[in-house]
């Protein structure tokens, strides 16, 4: 099979997996399993092409779109499907484009995001600890993951354990030139933690 024919075999699984009816999507007797925090992966690498980036951006980007901002203003009986389907899409990109590291990265975060929404904080966590051991050289992703699971926790009262991901912030990010967007996480850091 050509390449190009792989690329729109690979962009009609996406609007297929983007198009299922309500009835199809993730439900929450269903749900997205926990990580593996050993692998994360569970696939064989693939050789990176062209045509699996996009593949690996046009399913990330449906996911968001389709799900994952719409469950934000979605009332409370349509929440949970949207969470639950963009969880599932974000492990799909997860285990079918694990070459797409930049992808990856930010499935994985928002991953995170979408436990911590459904009330899985300890699940959430695992993600977003992930996020710094699986792609660590994405600085921004890192600063993301730690900075959504320190706001988590400081939000259920975890103080304490906030304070360590806050820190962690700070020990790898605190130096002279920084992006204003690192420095704006890093003041928020700095004050939780009394630095």
């Amino acid at each position: 099979m050509s390449s190009s024919n792989l690329f729109l075999l690979g962009l009609a699984v996406v609007w297929i997996s983007c198009s299922k009816p309500e009835s199809d999507q993730v439900t929450p007797t269903n749900p997205v399993p926990e990580p593996d925090t050993k692998n994360p992966t569970t696939s064989a690498p693939t050789v990176d092409t062209p045509e699996r980036r996009e593949a690996a951006q046009a399913l990330f980007e449906c996911t968001v779109n389709d799900f994952h901002n719409p469950s934000a203003r979605a009332l409370p009986e349509k929440r949970v499907p949207l969470l639950e389907g963009a969880a599932q899409r974000y492990q799909q990109l997860l285990e079918e484009y694990p070459e797409q590291k930049h992808w990856c990265a930010q499935a994985l975060r928002n991953l995170g995001g979408t436990q911590a929404e459904l009330g899985r904080t300890e699940v959430a966590l695992k993600h977003y600890d992930r996020v710094a051991i699986a792609y660590g050289e994405f600085d921004f992703e890192v600063m993301l993951a730690w900075k959504a699971a320190a706001d988590l926790l400081w939000d259920l009262d975890r103080k304490e354990e906030a304070k360590v991901y806050y820190t962690k912030i700070i020990d790898r990010f605190d130096r002279e030139e920084v992006l204003p967007v690192y420095k704006v996480i890093l003041n928020l850091a700095k004050k939780r933690t009394g630095d």
